[in-house]
């Protein structure tokens, strides 16, 4: 395959995937072992989209992953057809607050929100949004990259806080 299909295939991959992918990730789609080349197609990407400014960028997180996003200003018009994650209130606030102040215990979160926090996790869980790792008698709850690409935050758990935070005003 010639470099033209190679950037086809990482614009695909990166289309279809519900969560940022890694340099290693797209090296593995095109078969490649050289990651200088994969970095060459990712960086060629970004500049068309760029240069293109049309309503899709192609972004990469502070942790070094990759993404195909809606650009911001375009989210305003587009909120009613973008399909979301069925999540009830009470789901979404305990969402917010495992992403405001990860990592937490479910115990605590528990006691800030209540039981049904216990209902809202196992959901969270399935939906691949966090993390759960059993602790003591207790479970340590994070969020996930897929929580991260799906509602569009950056990896870096500071910037998550700070994002929460401006939603929040």
């Amino acid at each position: 395959m010639g470099a033209k299909e190679d950037l086809s295939i990482i614009e695909a991959a990166l289309y279809v995937a519900d969560r940022p992918l890694t340099l290693g990730e797209l090296r593995e789609i095109l078969g490649t072992s050289s990651e200088t080349y994969a970095r060459k197609l990712v960086e060629e990407l970004i500049a068309e989209y760029g240069k293109r400014g049309g309503p899709l960028v192609l972004a990469e997180t502070s942790k070094g992953t990759f993404s195909l996003r809606l650009r911001e200003e375009y989210m305003p018009k587009l909120e009613g057809v973008v399909p979301k994650a069925r999540l009830s209130r009470g789901a979404l606030k305990t969402l917010a607050m495992i992403a405001y102040k990860q990592p937490v215990y479910q115990a605590r979160l528990a006691d800030l929100r209540g039981s049904r926090v216990y209902d809202h996790v196992k959901q969270l869980g399935t939906l691949g949004f966090i993390e759960s790792k059993p602790f003591e008698r207790t479970r340590v709850l994070r969020t996930s990259r897929r929580f991260a690409g799906y509602f569009g935050f950056d990896d870096d758990m500071d910037k998550i806080r700070e994002r929460i935070e401006e939603l929040m005003r």
